[in-house]
C-alpha cells in the first residue's frame, strides 16, 4: 500500500516540488508494479502522475517514456520491486 501521505499529497499536488514530486510518482509507480495500488490511493497516484507528466515533460508523453525507461528498473529496486 502506498502511504497515507499520498492522499493529502493529491491535494495538494500543484504545491510540491520538482523532488518530492518525482518521489511520489515513483512511489506509486513501483506500488502499482507490486499490485498494492487500489482506491484512493490510485486515484491519488493518477494526480500525482498528471502533475508530474505536466511539469517535468511539458506533458511530452514521448519525453516521458524515454525517461520511464531509463529509470524503471533502478527507481523499483529502491522501492522492493524487481522485474524477472
Amino acid at each position: 500500500m502506498v502511504p497515507a501521505l499520498l492522499l493529502l499529497t493529491a491535494l495538494s499536488v500543484n504545491n510540491l516540488s520538482e523532488a518530492d514530486l518525482e518521489t511520489y510518482y515513483w512511489d506509486c509507480d513501483a506500488a502499482y508494479m507490486k499490485g498494492t495500488l487500489s482506491g484512493q490511493d490510485m486515484n491519488s497516484c493518477l494526480s500525482i502522475t498528471e502533475q508530474f507528466q505536466k511539469l517535468m515533460f511539458n506533458n511530452d508523453k514521448d519525453a516521458f517514456m524515454d525517461y520511464w525507461n531509463d529509470h524503471k528498473n533502478q527507481q523499483w529496486e529502491l522501492r522492493g520491486f524487481y522485474r524477472l
